[in-house]
């Protein structure tokens, strides 16, 4: 049993690891990074509003400002979750 059990879970780290990683720059000059196959993406000067799959959207500009709104959107669960800061 134990056996399987670690079979598994070495099935499940090294398809998490096959699933790379990607940077490209975006129209409006930012960066776009991807990991673990879109699940959680970082974007920086992405003033791009949310698409209408987001569940879950944070304004990290209004809960913890510094009065300067960065442009840096991430992307958790191809979506799912995305905190923003502009």
């Amino acid at each position: 049993m134990k056996t399987k059990l670690l079979l598994a879970a070495g099935l499940c780290a090294t398809a998490l690891f096959a699933t790379g990683c990607a940077t490209r720059v975006t129209a409006s000059g930012g960066r776009e990074t991807t990991v673990l196959g879109g699940a959680i993406t970082v974007a920086t000067d992405s003033y791009q509003p949310s698409t209408p799959a987001t569940a879950v959207e944070a304004d990290t500009s209004k809960l913890v400002s510094t009065g300067n709104p960065t442009g840096k959107k991430t992307s958790i669960l191809w979506g799912l979750i995305t905190l923003h800061d502009y």
